[in-house]
């Protein structure tokens, strides 16, 4: 459970969109860069940020193998770099549900969840129903509806 305190600053580690290289998290200015193109770059950075492996990146992406190698070398079409900021926006919000600890989010993500039928929050992510209902689901969870 998160606790506010008034007299403690605490240093935030840097999201992943940050890190991705994404200048917002949202917005008009987001889909001009989505439009553009990601570059491959950005995967790498996802794969460092939230400790997982490029296979584990690409089937939540839904990306086929050689596509996903070829765009790394290069860029993300805008369909893409749509899939791989859907993955950074969940991503980022399970690691946020559990205050920072990057591997209880990978943990949640990876075990079959009741709230979702007992699918895998990190299979669901493959298309943007599946994302929409972990967001839900991790929003419901941080305002402690469980079910």
């Amino acid at each position: 459970m998160k606790t506010f305190s008034l007299f403690t600053a605490q240093t935030q580690p840097p999201r992943l969109w940050q890190v991705a290289g994404l200048n917002h998290s949202d917005g008009v200015a987001l889909l001009g860069q989505i439009n553009e193109g990601l570059d491959g770059k950005v995967a790498n950075a996802i794969i460092d940020w939230a400790k997982i492996t490029q296979n584990d990146l690409r089937k939540m992406s839904g990306i086929p193998s050689t596509t996903f190698n070829r765009s790394r070398k290069a860029r993300f079409t805008a369909d893409q770099s749509e899939r791989l900021v859907r993955i950074i926006r969940v991503l980022d919000r399970a690691v946020e549900l559990f205050e920072g600890d990057k591997e209880e989010a990978q943990k949640w993500l990876n075990e079959p969840n009741r709230a979702l039928s007992w699918k895998v929050p990190a299979e669901l992510m493959a298309s943007e129903t599946g994302a929409y209902e972990v967001m839900k689901l991790i929003t419901r969870l941080e305002h402690g509806v469980y079910s």
